[in-house]
């Protein structure tokens, strides 16, 4: 029987999204955060590609780390896995950061 892995409603007639497990419900909720996180988290990426000040690309960098990390706790909310492309954005906008900040 189909069982929603955030909230836990489950039923002969759930509706599962196959990608996520999610009821479409909570499905539309994590696609909702998600969306606005991942916004934010490619215009604070643009923004640090597009500038030779140093200060803004610390600043967009570190940015970048807030929302991906906000966005992993959302993953982690909905009992969801992270993509290995997430971590390592963050990842490389952290020793972006780091070398900015020098």
């Amino acid at each position: 029987m189909p069982q929603c892995e955030k909230c836990g409603k489950g039923g002969l007639f759930l509706k599962i999204e196959r990608d996520t497990g999610l009821c479409l419900s909570c499905n539309v909720g994590f696609a909702q955060e998600g969306k606005v996180l991942t916004e934010k988290i490619m215009e604070a990426k643009n923004k640090a590609a597009a500038t030779k000040d140093q200060s803004e690309i610390a600043a967009s960098c570190a940015a970048v780390e807030r929302y991906g990390n906000e966005l992993i706790t959302l993953h982690q909310t909905y009992n969801l896995q992270q993509s290995q492309a997430l971590l390592d954005l963050i990842e490389a906008h952290k020793r972006i950061r780091k070398e900015a900040e020098k």
